[in-house]
């Protein structure tokens, strides 16, 4: 096989290991929420937006000298206030990612050991933090190296899922509609096909002969992933339907059975324990480099602020996932589309070829996404 076309798959994979995580866990249970067609409209139609967003991302670390990462490129083109104010976000981001994966990773502890050794789930979930929290301060080089086996195993554990699920799905199950609940699944979805990270680390992956395809890789990345996404929802909400548990495997293990139960919860909580401690690597860096904190300062706010969320009371899943993906990721998205006019505007002077969105295109998805921001705000306030 040739050398371009294992990078092109190298990056692939990167791209969907970027993205995929705990988040497809709730795509289900907002699915059966506002019925499964409806979810599945807005599953597509956000990805075709973040192929939009990846694209001018991408866009910009092609065109900018050096490597950055988009608290970077937001602190270049649109000034210091606006870049600590992306810091602030993509902290907040991460640490409710690492609330997600705490809830989750619970569960799946607990329906491995729990019931045998009479271990609380809360338990459960501050085992499998702290554990975690204990490598994120060694730096985790060997998890980094890992990678793509962890994300080999959680794909796996996807693809296990929806074959083990498919003989017992039951038509009618996907037929049901509720306009009432259709706002549910935008900030799932969002959260879910957030991967943003990737971008640069792309550039660098491709190298000089092959940046030029970082769009095509981007897109099949992304293709992909929309892709299991759709399997894994069909087959989870047609064996479940109306009862889809808010973690999708939670409804599955009855109708399964106990072996079901069981490979899924120990693939699911080694897959969990070791993203979540390269999230968390990953913002303990951030707090060391961008925030100059010493490492011990930025081991303690990187691993308490979950922590301490979920102790005192956070950890409602899908509307954890929800409100991160609608208003932390619709606020990074208005970063990227705003750091791209900026860039690109400044191109235009130059007489340099750029990828070109139109400025109209550039407004919707600010506004879709601002649009977002302000509807999950809102429906926190009223509940």
């Amino acid at each position: 096989m040739k050398k371009n076309t294992l990078t092109f798959i190298k990056g692939v994979g990167m791209t969907i290991g970027a993205i995929i995580g705990v988040g497809v866990f709730g795509l289900p249970y907002a699915f059966a929420q506002s019925g499964f067609s409806l979810g599945l409209l807005i599953l597509l139609l956000l990805g075709a937006m973040l192929i939009i967003l990846q694209l001018m991302y991408a866009e910009v670390a092609l065109q900018t000298r050096g490597k950055h990462r988009l608290v970077g490129y937001v602190r270049m083109y649109l000034g210091k206030e606006w870049s600590f104010v992306a810091l602030i976000t993509l902290a907040a981001s991460m640490w409710g990612a690492m609330l997600a994966y705490i809830i989750v990773g619970g569960e799946f502890i607990h329906l491995l050991f729990g019931g045998l050794l009479g271990i609380p789930e809360i338990l459960c979930s501050l085992i499998i933090a702290g554990v975690a929290s204990l490598f994120i301060y060694r730096g985790l080089g060997f998890a980094a190296k890992a990678e793509v086996i962890i994300i080999g195993a959680l794909i796996f554990l996807f693809l296990f899922i929806i074959g083990a699920s498919l003989p017992h799905v039951q038509v009618e199950n996907l037929l049901t509609l509720d306009w009432s609940q259709g706002l549910l699944p935008y900030g799932v979805v969002l959260f879910s096909l957030a991967g943003i990270g990737v971008v640069p680390e792309l550039k660098d992956v491709l190298g000089r002969k092959m940046r030029n395809n970082i769009g095509y890789v981007l897109t099949v990345g992304l293709l992909i992933v929309v892709a299991i996404y759709a399997f894994f929802s069909f087959a989870v909400v047609g064996v479940t339907g109306g009862a889809t548990a808010e973690v999708a495997f939670d409804g599955l293990v009855p109708v399964l059975g106990p072996v079901f139960g069981l490979i899924v919860a120990l693939l699911g909580s080694l897959t969990i324990l070791s993203i979540y401690m390269l999230i968390g690597v990953e913002l303990q860096n951030m707090f060391q480099y961008d925030f100059k904190m010493r490492k011990l300062s930025a081991f303690l706010l990187t691993a308490v602020v979950p922590i301490a969320l979920f102790l005192i009371g956070f950890r409602e899943f899908i509307y954890l996932v929800g409100f991160v993906g609608a208003v932390f990721g619709g606020l990074h998205g208005v970063f990227i589309v705003a750091t791209y006019q900026k860039m690109r505007i400044g191109l235009e002077k130059k007489k340099h070829k750029c990828f070109h969105v139109p400025n109209l295109v550039s407004w919707l998805l600010i506004g879709i996404f601002l649009l977002g921001v302000a509807l999950e705000v809102q429906s926190r306030i009223m509940s």
